[in-house]
């Protein structure tokens, strides 16, 4: 056998009439034609690498249901599976695996794969180069989560659970301690260490929503990712774009309108967020908390007094909203003319913006309907507390109690309205500043109107 010639054409597996005299290798074998580590793998092995694959997808997890540590996404839908897995489904099949892993995944596809031979695939799938898009190794750390995939029925029925389990241990504002740290809900506040609580094991953004769904009780959290929470529970806007954008199919307003109760909830949940910060003072300590912080009219105060007076007029509990009230006091104190003007403006819907004086005694010979005697009798009660609490050193408290007699007036009181009017008139405000100028201008509209 040491030096057989391989048989002439013509013969079984003859090699075409030439005589091969190749010495016979070491072990006796004839050397290989082509060696296999230099053929391209082709789509068996492909398709042995694609079937192996499968087996991935009956150990596949959602993102925020995988452990912490390494893990492997599989496929464009969210799919994951843990490091363990992966190593599992993969073990003995090296090759498979990387040939999978490039195949259609960013840069190459399939038949280029296919084309590659043993060693260019495992030098490819190791270059610094090779960046997959769809199947990859990433890590979860405490508090990952997937931004893109919606929070589902299960995590909204949670948040519900959660819900009602803090309006159960609600407390009112005044059972904390001034400066407290605490959080809003629809039925008062909670402490830190029971928000903390409620919420342990909880990722980041479903505490955000929370929050969104005490302020817009119509979304459906269940379709809401976490991307998106975040985005709408920092931005108005944001909520108004994705509402609207579908013609409210987002949004449950139809069930808002059947339950004026979620509408009221959630506009007490508000209040209560602004209100939050204050927990544990009264409104006196509040008002001077925001006449200390106040650093002059930076043109924004017009705007937040007409917020907060139709805050404050749409609440179940005026009094209790002491953001609402500081504000208004704020106006009073800064911006005096336009304050006066709006809250005038709510009990009368006459008036012009001519000289202000002349405006009044439009407003004030006005025909009075209910709507108008509502919003008076509301502001009454209102301008009494901020009255009673107002920094008067430029006449703050005086121009509410002027607004207040006003009040009184378009509710039919004309006997309150003109004692006040009269003490007011005769309390030597000159030289005090331009809010105790307007409280002697609104008496005296008051006086003229009554007298």
């Amino acid at each position: 056998m040491a030096n057989q010639a391989r048989k002439p054409k013509g013969s079984p597996n003859g090699t075409g009439g030439q005589f091969d005299h190749t010495p016979s290798q070491p072990n006796g074998t004839l050397p290989a034609l082509t060696d296999p580590e230099d053929m391209p793998v082709g789509g068996e092995t492909m398709d042995k690498a694609e079937t192996i694959a499968l087996n991935l997808y009956g150990r596949q997890r959602d993102w925020d249901d995988l452990p912490v540590g390494g893990c492997y996404r599989i496929d464009d839908l969210g799919n994951y599976v843990t490091e363990a897995d992966w190593d599992t489904v993969w073990a003995g099949h090296e090759l498979e695996k990387q040939a999978w892993m490039l195949s259609d995944n960013g840069q190459y596809s399939r038949d280029q794969v296919t084309a590659m031979t043993p060693a260019e695939i495992k030098n490819t799938y190791e270059s610094k180069d090779f960046h997959p898009d769809i199947a990859y190794y990433t890590e979860k750390d405490e508090g990952d989560y997937d931004m893109l995939t919606p929070m589902g029925d299960k995590r909204e029925e949670a948040l519900w659970e959660t819900s009602v389990h803090l309006e159960d241990i609600s407390k009112e504002s005044m059972d904390f301690e001034p400066g407290e740290q605490v959080h809003a809900t629809a039925a008062g506040f909670v402490s830190e260490q029971e928000w903390n609580e409620a919420f342990a094991g909880s990722q980041d953004y479903e505490k955000a929503a929370y929050e969104l769904s005490q302020r817009h009780p119509g979304l459906r959290m269940a379709n809401l990712t976490p991307q998106q929470v975040f985005a709408m529970h920092d931005s108005e806007k944001a909520y108004e774009q994705y509402v609207y954008a579908s013609n409210g199919a987002h949004s449950a307003e139809a069930d808002l309108e059947r339950h004026p109760s979620m509408r009221r909830a959630a506009a007490l949940y508000r209040q209560n967020e602004r209100n939050a910060k204050y927990a544990g003072r009264d409104l006196n300590n509040v008002i001077s908390l925001r006449e200390s912080e106040y650093a002059g009219n930076d043109g924004t105060l017009t705007a937040n007094v007409q917020d907060a007076k139709t805050r404050i007029l749409d609440s179940r509990n005026p009094t209790a909203d002491m953001d609402s009230m500081s504000t208004l006091a704020l106006g009073l104190n800064h911006d005096p003319e336009n304050t006066v003007r709006m809250l005038a403006g709510q009990m009368s819907t006459r008036g012009d913006g001519g000289d202000l004086k002349q405006s009044l005694q439009t407003s004030l010979a006005s025909v009075n309907d209910v709507y108008d005697r509502d919003n008076a009798e509301k502001l009454s009660t209102i301008l009494t507390c901020i009255e009673n609490n107002a920094d008067d050193t430029h006449g703050a408290g005086q121009l509410a109690a002027a607004m207040g007699a006003f009040a009184s007036c378009r509710q039919g009181d004309n006997e309150t309205a003109r004692r006040e009017a009269a003490r007011i008139r005769s309390a030597g405000l000159n030289g005090l500043g331009r809010p105790a100028a307007l409280a002697y201008i609104v008496a005296d509209v008051i006086h003229d109107y009554l007298n």
